[in-house]
């Protein structure tokens, strides 16, 4: 492991023959150049060496920063005490302390350096506004960084917009691998907790913005390491339900209501009946309302190819639906099912002889339609059987009354619109090809806002007279945000 130490050198770091130097620049280069006839103190950098030196062995590299202002109307103009900020630069201060840590450390050191405050393409900054601060040690510390290093930040002198510059892009930069280390004004130096409760900052907003875009996946480990258990359970959840597993769900939220208390126990306990239907997997009432959550997630994030998968999921699912409540014939055939399923399918289709009169003079592309089994084209052509007019059952009564057959029609006009995506579909890495997938393609096939995919999902699940309920997961998202905007 490497260990780096940064540190700002302030006007407050060096004292020479027992006082503080008046004007650090003009003071400092003086004592600079009559070094061997002082006596120099560094109050604040020398202790946090040797505390850390104690406690690693040595340190490998040891930058010290410092200002060094151009001459201009802005930094030659003195303050109310007559100095400038030009007169206040710390280039001096910093060649005399790089030298006394050599002196005092030698090869406990391995490499010691001094860099000027500049932004990286060489700009001056006025050290004391945070954002031009901020600017010029993103430049400073990012080069500084690899996995081997662990960089120590030492707080106490230095200009405050420069200390608070260094902190947050060492602690950006470096993450758990830097340590921020303080030195009271006669005292030992110690360790901040600063670092974690930075990071802990960062890790929060960020799985807010996840959480705000259903992100859960991007979310969840970031939870994990600022909020409780319950909190992270309830992400847990609502991660693995994104991803079809039910039973990985369920167990998480049972250790969720036993690890939390007061209104969030109350919202997870309500959630525990959410998954009854769907582990079952045969509930496609259940299973298309939760269909359209998942597919508006992976469509708000831009998984495209992914929505893909979920829009044709939803189609096929839609189409099942529409089958088994109007015409009765089981289209379930997994592996489970099929011995029982398929007998009893072609057998209802056998005797309907409206529907299998339909179904013999269905073609493709020319070719005699196999309906043998329900696929995608003969689940469509007994759709377009339900809603036509002369539809009848086999006792002559019709099929649907008229508005069943009017709502069933914006069904099949919104299905068909789907299918129009089946060529990208089958060429993206979803199917057989590699073709890319972005919003602009979908706007381009399906026609005018991709937004519209969404909406025409939602209006699907309407017109086939299942329940609208609110999305889980925008219920589930917003109570952990305001968890984690509770987090002290």
């Amino acid at each position: 492991m490497h260990l780096l130490v940064l540190a700002n050198i302030g006007n407050s770091d060096l004292i020479a023959d027992s006082r503080r130097l008046q004007r650090p620049r003009a003071d400092g280069e003086a004592a600079w150049q009559t070094f061997e006839r002082h006596t120099f103190e560094t109050p604040i950098i020398e202790p946090c060496v040797r505390w850390i030196i104690g406690r690693n062995g040595r340190i490998d590299r040891l930058i010290l920063f410092y200002t060094d202002q151009p001459a201009t109307p802005e930094t030659l103009k003195p303050d109310r005490s007559g100095m400038s900020l030009r007169d206040k630069d710390t280039l001096w201060y910093a060649r005399i302390i790089e030298r006394l840590l050599r002196e005092r450390f030698g090869d406990r050191i391995g490499h010691l350096e001094c860099q000027a405050i500049r932004r990286i393409d060489g700009r001056n900054i006025n050290p004391s506004i945070y954002d031009e601060a901020f600017d010029a040690y993103a430049g400073l510390v990012a080069p500084l960084v690899d996995a081997q290093t662990t960089c120590y930040v030492l707080m106490a002198g230095g200009i405050p917009a420069c200390n608070t510059a260094l902190q947050l892009n060492a602690i950006s930069a470096f993450g758990d691998r830097c340590r921020v280390v303080y030195q009271p004004e006669g005292g030992q130096p110690y360790d901040l907790r600063v670092g974690d409760q930075v990071l802990n900052v960062f890790r929060r907003a960020t799985a807010i913005d996840a959480l705000e875009r259903l992100d859960f996946a991007t979310a969840l480990p970031l939870v994990r390491q600022v909020a409780d258990g319950a909190v992270a359970a309830l992400v847990a959840y609502a991660h693995y339900r994104e991803c079809f597993d039910f039973e990985r769900a369920q167990t998480t939220l049972s250790h969720g209501i036993r690890q939390a208390s007061g209104e969030l126990r109350s919202f997870l306990a309500n959630l525990e009946h959410d998954l009854d239907p769907l582990m079952l997997r045969s509930d496609i009432d259940a299973l298309l309302r939760e269909l359209v959550a998942n597919a508006t997630i992976t469509f708000r994030n831009g998984r495209y190819a992914d929505f893909l998968g979920r829009l044709f999921r939803f189609q096929e699912a839609a189409l099942r639906f529409i089958i088994e409540t109007k015409l009765g014939l089981p289209t379930d055939m997994s592996k489970e099912r099929k011995a029982t399923n398929l007998p009893e399918y072609r057998q209802r289709i056998d005797a309907d002889p409206g529907l299998k009169a339909w179904l013999d003079a269905r073609t493709i592309d020319g070719t005699p339609l196999r309906y043998d089994t329900p696929n995608i084209p003969t689940l469509q052509a007994m759709l377009d059987y339900l809603i036509d007019p002369a539809s009848v059952k086999p006792d002559g009564a019709p099929y649907l009354p008229k508005d069943e057959r009017g709502r069933l029609t914006g069904v099949k006009q919104r299905l068909d619109k789907i299918t129009s995506l089946s060529q990208l579909r089958n060429q993206s890495v979803i199917a057989h090809g590699f073709a890319g997938v972005s919003r602009e393609r979908l706007a381009e096939v399906y026609g005018g806002d991709p937004d519209a995919l969404i909406a025409d999902l939602r209006e699907i699940v309407k017109l086939l007279g299942l329940s609208a309920q609110e999305s889980p997961f925008e219920q589930i998202a917003g109570i952990a945000i305001e968890q984690l905007r509770h987090l002290t």
